[in-house]
């Protein structure tokens, strides 16, 4: 697997790609798919509602916004934007950590790589258990300094 970290955000996190790639892999092979390609974009909030706007037409900040580049029956090749803003926040507001909403982040993106939808009640608390399963393969381990 090839992943990519592109910190567009700033240079004052420092990001463990071994333990983003361990946490992307075990969610990936527990799905039975595999990954050929993933680049990992950590940006501000303003980026991440520009793409909203663009590419769904909605005028909203979001924590992630996930594209599939590979066509249909091959290996995941796509792209996974985060916005460390509402990471931080978010992070702020449920009392969590950085670290812990950063590693959510990172496995809903891989979710939706994967093909989960969280459209309906039904999609999102499915996507919250799927969450919470990869969580507890490294629960302790530190993927931002």
């Amino acid at each position: 697997m090839i992943l990519d970290i592109i910190n567009n955000y700033t240079n004052k996190y420092k990001f463990d790609k071994n333990l983003i790639n361990t946490l992307i892999k075990s969610t990936t092979s527990s799905e039975d798919r595999k990954i050929n390609c993933i680049s990992l974009i950590l940006t501000d909030d303003e980026f991440l509602r520009k793409m909203k706007k663009k590419y769904f037409e909605q005028d909203l900040y979001t924590d992630v916004i996930s594209f599939n580049l590979e066509d249909p029956n091959e290996d995941i090749e796509g792209e996974i934007y985060i916005s460390m803003d509402r990471i931080i926040d978010n992070a702020k507001s449920l009392k969590s950590s950085i670290n812990m909403e950063l590693k959510r982040i990172i496995i809903h993106g891989t979710l939706h790589l994967i093909g989960y939808k969280d459209k309906t009640n039904s999609q999102k608390k499915n996507m919250t258990r799927l969450e919470n399963k990869y969580l507890e393969i490294n629960p302790k381990k530190v993927i931002i300094n």
